[in-house]
């Protein structure tokens, strides 16, 4: 069975995120060790059992983008990868570790992955696709005017992102989506989760009016 959203929280971020945890499947991970920024192959393996197939994939900091991965990797039928990201995530190097800078490099040897297309700004959007889409979002690809997540960020405005996801939405079959980007600053949560809440409106459309409804009313009997 396919979850609706899945929170893998490697920090504890969502606990403060109280209405995005309110509608998502939380997944403490807290207890994991060496998964920051890279993670062997055991504990992939084991992140990939822990979790199932999801509409929607939230991964905590950017430092965890790598866990991207996992997800692809349940993914049956061809697809493109398309990647809101500042940073190219494809770099090369000689290691036996699955790296957040280095993921791409070894999602390309998927057997169903037929493209990648990495957007840093609104002009690199792809408009013409071959296959259905899996949507990587990382947050950092928003300028640090609009969220401040604490290190080198682009210059998407969340309107913007908002809108290249929309049209994504709307133009292509989308089999997957995951969000990275989280802030480590506290005080940025709020608005980190009303970015989060607004591109999953895009992204669920009315399965998310549907949940928000049942959840108020559920409060409303309280």
């Amino acid at each position: 069975m396919e979850e609706d959203v899945l929170l893998l929280d490697f920090e504890g971020v969502y606990l403060f995120q109280p209405r995005l945890l309110e509608r998502s499947k939380h997944f403490d991970l807290r207890h994991l060790r060496s998964v920051k920024y890279m993670c062997d192959e055991t504990t992939l393996t084991l992140v990939g059992k822990l979790v199932e197939r999801a509409k929607v994939a939230l991964l905590g900091d950017s430092a965890y983008h790598h866990f991207s991965y996992v997800f692809l990797t349940f993914i049956d039928t061809p697809f493109e990868l398309v990647v809101f990201d500042n940073h190219r995530d494809d770099m090369k190097k000689a290691s036996t570790l699955l790296t957040c800078d280095g993921w791409i490099r070894a999602a390309q040897k998927l057997r169903n992955l037929q493209a990648v297309h990495i957007v840093r700004r609104k002009n690199d959007l792809p408009r013409c696709l071959k296959h259905p889409i899996y949507l990587s979002i990382d947050k950092d690809v928003l300028s640090d005017r609009f969220l401040k997540l604490g290190w080198s960020q682009g210059s998407m405005k969340p309107e913007e992102l908002l809108e290249a996801v929309g049209f994504l939405r709307e133009k292509f079959e989308i089999v997957g989506v995951d969000i990275s980007g989280e802030p480590r600053d506290a005080l940025e949560m709020t608005r980190s989760e009303e970015i989060n809440l607004e591109l999953l409106k895009i992204i669920l459309k009315d399965e998310f009016s549907r949940a928000t409804l049942k959840s108020s009313s559920q409060h409303h009997h309280l």
